[in-house]
């Protein structure tokens, strides 16, 4: 039996999008094990209360704490879950880079030149809304723009005329997340949480968030997480995330998908 979806309190506003995401990725987990929440705490060798606290953006589990919850709910599940360890342990990491409310993620100490920018890890170096917005650029000038074009697959002619992003609208609750990261000038926040969605969600789930991007005007944020996702390690998620896009109808998507994924390789 499907575990009924829980009604989870709102984050705190003060955390850190890494936070956010971590806590967001542990709810995502949770929800698949049927069980209430005391004793999946219990069996995971933690006080109620310290579980709640963890889910609910209060503090940031310790390790092992991750890894026995982890373990408690993959127990509880029949299939694979949302996110593996690992992506839980990443996230994990980055929470815990001490950062306020008016930095971001890797920003350099006060007494550092304006100009000398020190990400604090791989997941932020070199934005992917940056290289989205480079990949856009050398599709131009460079022909890769042919490359699309090869892969591109007609919009059959009954749906020619109904956009998907239109169908989609904003089904990726964090869209508007992303958008005020953006527009306070978190960048780094930003691309933290781009990096998660096209790192370790589901193809529907990306589908869904690069619709909503488009649709609320975030073309760099939406071709974020195309390359994210583009550069997964695993080679058969990339397929199964081109052929959800495909279904879907966002044939551009496919062709900008499957060019990041291309000049990544080459």
């Amino acid at each position: 039996m499907t575990p009924k979806p829980k009604k989870w309190k709102e984050l705190p506003s003060d955390i850190s999008a890494a936070h956010r995401a971590l806590v967001t990725a542990m709810r995502e987990v949770r929800e698949c094990s049927p069980r209430v929440q005391a004793k999946i705490a219990v069996d995971a060798h933690q006080a109620p209360t310290t579980l709640s606290n963890h889910l609910n953006g209060g503090r940031i589990p310790e390790e092992t704490l991750l890894r026995d919850f982890y373990g408690v709910v993959e127990k509880d599940t029949a299939g694979p879950l949302p996110h593996t360890l690992d992506a839980l342990l990443d996230l994990r990491v980055h929470a815990q880079k001490r950062h306020c409310d008016c930095c971001s993620i890797g920003y350099p100490p006060a007494d550092a030149p304006a100009d000398a920018e020190q990400p604090a890890s791989s997941v932020v170096r070199n934005s992917p809304r940056g290289r989205a917005l480079r990949l856009s650029h050398r599709s131009r000038r460079r022909g890769l723009s042919v490359l699309q074009e090869r892969m591109r697959v007609p919009v059959p002619p009954a749906r020619g005329d109904r956009h998907p992003a239109e169908i989609a609208d904003l089904m990726w609750t964090e869209t508007g997340v992303v958008a005020r990261y953006l527009s306070d000038g978190r960048s780094r926040d930003a691309d933290l949480m781009l990096w998660r969605v096209g790192a370790s969600h589901s193809a529907d789930d990306i589908v869904k968030a690069v619709s909503s991007c488009r649709s609320a005007g975030l073309r760099e944020a939406a071709e974020a997480i195309l390359i994210n996702a583009a550069e997964r390690t695993d080679r058969q998620a990339v397929l199964n995330i081109t052929a959800a896009f495909s279904k879907a109808g966002r044939h551009e998507d496919v062709a900008f998908l499957l060019a990041a994924a291309i000049q990544g390789s080459s």
